[in-house]
């Protein structure tokens, strides 16, 4: 009865490390869903703006190396569109996006040169 039971308690520690290292893999940034505005520090940003283009660029730079992420993070500097956010934090950004399966959030730390406070006047 012992083995069967230490046997099944390694199941599931394999079946638990497993699917923590699934869940919180690296992954790709789908860039194909970047909408072609954004709300952004009280204004609609697109194609040809600084701002958009600015972000747009960076995402399409750094598209690798992402992780799912199920924290909240407070709002600092937001580019929204109903089927797409984007958190600007000092030390990294935060995305979520509309997908067949909800809407998933990915993190990723790291040091960037992004705005993270909107300009006066903007």
């Amino acid at each position: 009865m012992l083995k069967i039971l230490v046997r099944v308690l390694l199941l599931l520690i394999v079946i638990a490390i497993s699917a923590y290292f699934y869940i919180f893999r690296k992954q790709e940034l789908a860039v194909r869903f970047i909408p072609n505005e954004f709300e952004h520090c009280g204004k609609t940003i697109s194609v040809g703006d600084k701002s958009y283009e600015e972000i747009v660029s960076w995402l399409k730079k750094n598209k690798n190396d992402w992780v799912l992420s199920y924290v909240t993070y407070v709002p600092r500097m937001v580019y929204r569109h109903p089927a797409f956010i984007v958190n600007v934090l000092e030390d990294g950004v935060v995305v979520s996006y509309k997908t067949d399966y909800g809407y998933p959030q990915y993190a990723r730390t790291m040091a960037h040169s992004l705005n993270t406070q909107c300009a006066p006047n903007s």
